[in-house]
């Protein structure tokens, strides 16, 4: 009841805060009043109700939750409660006496949780004021509504009632015949649509045949859906099951005709099909397929090629064919040597194929997508551009995805075929074509989807070094029969030979640069606009950009022959034999000409072992994971072929007492190197080489060949020569292959070129020293000269005219020196630098005997016997001067200075001693004992020269 009085909405409109306080304030003192009145008989009331107060209104919110706290549960229970029985059962057991004053405290705190639930009630319902006014505004609203509903059909009933009364049957007739004929126009169309659905086979038979898909495919759908919508007739169903077969015969042509592309690709063709499958929905599906037979045809291909050419061979049962055909790898082991490389050219001729139609669906589809085309049917689109970018987002995904999965079939089935032939035992032309066509096919997989070839770098890295050691030991071999059985003649070639001359280093004179040709031509980058994929077209064969050049060389100097104008036979080098070959078949007799060539000195072990370093330059070209070993063994080459030439030429030379040659400290460390590392010790046997053991050959005997201990022959000085120099320009054109060499290893690696440059290759150019030194020693004989140097008398009183005999027999040796030179010069070019050395150390060994004889005849030799001998010296320098046409002599200086040491001064002898040490210990001896040298005013200092030149040996 209270609530009620109490509710603010009794009257239209709302109350302030203040008024409804007041007014709850009015009710609560009515309501206790009234309590109190009728509390015993109506008698008045004992107390004045104003000693009673009513708790205060509450403003602080926070004090009214704390209120409301303190509310009983059994107030909140959601059962009806007998309040006033539930208060007295409270506090009956507490009142007392007193009891009074705890009711009223009682009832005071009821008030106060009263006063604060009326006021979260009032607060409530004022915050939702606005939503009750609104929704009651919308019942009004919809009651109006209805109202005008209702009226309206009540007019709507009254017209129909009119109508109904005023048509007449005549009217309905009309109707009635016009709805017939309606009815009979839909079953005309119906029966004109059943017709043409029965004649759609044979037209969707004729569209397939002329690979006309996309309107196949459309059709196809259009009697579906008319076959869907006359599905109630008899016959239509039994069109459904006939459609259905032609659905399926139009996916099968589809995956047939994606199939086609696999291997012969038309953009027009591919262009249908893949509009056929976008109309059928299927566009992520028609990818996915066209994968899928990608890699059934390279299975496909791979095993119809192995297999012809297994049978080819006839190694391979005609009854274990189809079995073998299961196993993959095991049909390259019926392959014979023969037919490998046809194989293998082949096989990867068909991986090509299909990689240039794959790429060309790949580029259709970039095209496609760089045009932003729409494909359409009709004259409405077929799906929506969000779902058409999706497609070919998924489309473009898929083919880039299977670029490396489909490389990656190609390697595995290129792989099998390599590994199942011993590659060593082809020749080096084969094996260079093998690794050309394994290297373009990988050149070819870079460009396709820009990834590596480990599988086929490994299978190859394996099997080429296998083949190259067999290969590297063969040609050792045949280098040292070489050496044995080589004349070491002249071989004539044009002025301008160099290793570009040859056709092994052809690829390298095509592109100077660091990188050859031959590199840049099977190593393209797959970003360069001259792609193989847009060069050429999938039926042509890119193996065959790696052949070799038949073209022949012009490395010989034809103007040789014309001069000599003799049609004896020459030992011009073959320059069109292999190079497996070409150690065996060059002739070593060289016709003799009346002039000397003009071109470089070059033997043929020469050429060979040039001919051999393009050959392995162009193994690491195409092989750069083992082209260090390769350069190792490139090395070996040039150790062997230096030790050779020092062993047969040098070596026999600096076993002379008389020469006094001594090689330097690098060559020798070379030679020790080469020595313990590359020549095997006479007494072993060969052994081929085994885990990182090195490579040992037997050091090549002297040819029988080439007399290099005929006097007549200056001791084979024209061996020696062409020998020698031949070395020389092999160094010369060691040189210039460095920066090509460099390109091919890794970096970490090149530190040993350099080494190898710098410690061995340069070297080469000392053996000139032991080899063209030691043929001069031959030419005078030193205790000859000296004898009859002895038999002069020095000790003359007066100063002679005429010099001494023994001048004249040293002319006249170095006349028949000039001539044997002479002759020698006709046959082959000697180079001025080894035409001055020869000169240089003979005169050197003259010179030497002058102050040896010169030495021992001081101790009985008077002052016009020095005289004497300083004109022996200069008769013999004047004609040695006209004789060789150089002025001065070289070494000419020694001999002075030795005879003129008498007049020095005796206080100027130490510090001339010191200067002069290139005489040996006895002829300075022999100066101070013999000749009184700085002893000439104090006799007491001879013995203090003799120390000091002590000194000076123990120095040395």
């Amino acid at each position: 009841e209270v609530s009620l009085t109490l509710h603010p909405f009794e009257k239209r409109g709302s109350y302030s805060y203040r008024e409804a306080q007041a007014m709850i304030r009015t009710k609560w003192k009515s309501m206790f009043k009234r309590d109190k009145g009728g509390a015993e008989d109506g008698k008045p009331e004992t107390e004045d109700s104003s000693s009673f107060q009513l708790p205060p209104l509450i403003d602080d919110p926070k004090k009214m939750e704390e209120i409301l706290s303190e509310v009983d549960e059994q107030y909140k229970s959601e059962t009806g409660v007998d309040c006033s029985q539930y208060e007295l059962e409270r506090l009956a057991p507490e009142i007392s006496s007193s009891g009074l004053v705890q009711l009223e405290d009682r009832i005071y705190r009821l008030k106060q949780q009263d006063t604060a639930m009326y006021r979260k009630i009032y607060d409530l319902v004022f915050a939702n004021y606005t939503a009750y006014v609104q929704e009651l505004e919308n019942v009004t609203m919809l009651q109006m509504s209805l109202q005008q509903a209702a009226k309206t059909c009540v007019n709507a009933r009254r017209q129909l009632k009119h109508a109904k009364e005023g048509v007449s049957h005549g009217g309905l007739e009309l109707l009635a015949k016009h709805r017939k004929r309606e009815r009979l126009r839909a079953m005309l169309d119906t029966l004109q649509s059943l017709k043409t659905l029965q004649r759609t086979d044979s037209h969707l038979k004729e569209l397939l045949e002329e690979g006309d898909y996309p309107k196949a495919t459309v059709l196809c759908i259009e009697c579906r859906h008319a076959i869907e919508q006359y599905k109630h007739y008899t016959c239509v169903s039994q069109l459904a099951t006939s459609l259905h077969d032609v659905q399926s015969n139009i996916e099968e042509k589809l995956e047939e005709a994606l199939n086609e592309m696999c291997t012969n690709f038309v953009s027009q063709n591919y262009e249908k099909v893949h509009q056929a499958y976008r109309i059928l929905g299927k566009t992520q599906s028609a990818v996915d397929i066209l994968l899928m037979k990608f890699t059934t045809t390279i299975h496909d291909i791979a095993y119809k090629v192995l297999g012809e050419h297994a049978k080819m061979g006839g190694t391979l049962p005609a009854e274990e064919a189809q079995q073998l055909k299961m196993h993959y790898r095991n049909l390259s082991k019926f392959i014979t040597p023969d037919h490998f490389i046809p194989c293998l050219t082949k096989l990867c001729m068909a991986m090509w194929n299909v990689m240039c139609n794959y790429h060309l669906v790949k580029q259709w589809h970039e095209d496609v997508d760089s045009k932003k085309k729409t494909l359409k049917t009709g004259d409405s689109e077929e799906i929506d551009s969000s779902e058409l970018s999706f497609n070919r987002s998924y489309v473009r995904q898929k083919l880039e995805s299977g670029l490396y999965r489909f490389w990656n079939d190609v390697q595995q089935k290129i792989r099998p075929c390599l590994l199942g032939v011993e590659i060593a035992r082809f020749k080096y032309d084969d094996f260079i074509r093998i690794l050309a066509i394994v290297r373009r096919i990988m050149s070819i997989g870079m460009e396709f989807c820009g990834e590596g070839s480990e599988p086929l770098q490994d299978c190859m890295r394996q099997q080429s070094l296998q083949y190259f050691k067999t290969y590297h030991r063969g040609r050792l071999e045949e280098l040292r029969l070489f050496f044995e059985n080589e004349a070491w003649e002249l071989c004539p070639v044009r002025a301008n030979f160099s290793i570009y001359s040859l056709k092994e280093f052809r690829f390298m004179q095509k592109s100077p640069s660091s990188e050859s040709s031959l590199k840049k031509a099977v190593v393209p980058s797959r970003t360069d606009t001259g792609s193989i994929f847009n060069r050429l077209k999938a039926t042509d064969n890119p193996f065959g950009e790696v052949d070799d050049d038949d073209e022949g060389e012009d490395v010989m100097e034809a103007s040789q022959f014309d001069e000599a104008g003799s049609d004896e036979e020459t030992s011009s080098v073959d320059t069109r034999a292999s190079p497996s070959t070409s150690l065996t078949s060059t002739p070593s007799h060289i016709h003799k000409t009346h002039s000397a060539p003009k071109g470089p000195i070059l033997a043929n072990p020469t050429l060979t072992v040039l001919r051999l370093f393009g050959n392995y330059m162009q193994i690491m070209t195409v092989l750069e994971p083992i082209a260090f070993d390769v350069l190792e063994c490139l090395s070996q080459l040039f150790d062997y072929y230096l030790y050779a030439i020092y062993d047969v030429f040098a070596r026999d030379m600096l076993s002379l007492e008389q020469t006094g040659i001594e090689i330097s400290a690098k060559l020798s460390t070379t030679l020790k190197r080469i020595e313990d590392t590359l020549i095997q010790a006479p007494q072993d046997a060969p052994t081929a080489p085994s885990g990182n053991s090195s490579l040992k050959f037997p050091k090549p005997n002297v040819s029988p060949v080439a007399d290099l201990k005929d006097p007549k022959t200056l001791r084979g000085l024209r061996y020696r020569v062409v020998a020698i120099e031949s070395l020389v320009f092999l160094a010369s054109q060691f040189e210039t292959m460095v920066p090509t060499l460099e390109s091919y290893i890794p970096d970490g690696k090149k530190s040993f070129l350099t080494q190898f440059v710098s410690h061995t290759v340069s070297t080469a150019r000392e053996l000139r020293k032991p080899a063209y030194c030691g043929v001069a020693s031959y030419i005078l004989s030193r205790d000859q000269v000296l004898q009859t140097m002895s038999t002069v008398n020095w000790a003359i009183k007066e100063i002679k005219s005429q010099h001494s005999p023994y001048v004249d027999s040293m002319l006249q040796e170095f006349k028949k020196y000039k001539d044997q030179i002479g002759e020698i010069v006709k046959r082959i070019p000697i180079p001025p630098d080894v035409h001055s050395m020869l000169w240089d150390y003979s005169i050197k060994l003259a010179t030497g005997c002058f102050v040896e004889g010169f030495s021992q005849a001081s101790k009985r030799c008077s002052n016009e016997g020095r005289a004497l001998m300083h004109l022996d010296f200069q008769q013999f320098r004047i004609k040695m001067e006209q004789l060789t046409g150089m002025r001065p002599i070289p070494h000419h200086q020694l001999v002075e200075d030795y005879v003129k040491a008498y007049y020095v001064p005796d206080e100027e002898a130490e510090k001339w001693l010191k200067d002069h040490t290139e005489y040996s210990v006895s002829q300075l001896k022999a100066l101070v004992v013999n000749c009184g040298f700085g002893t000439r005013t104090n006799k007491k200092a001879k013995q203090r020269l003799l120390q000091i030149i002590d000194d000076m040996d123990k120095r040395k």
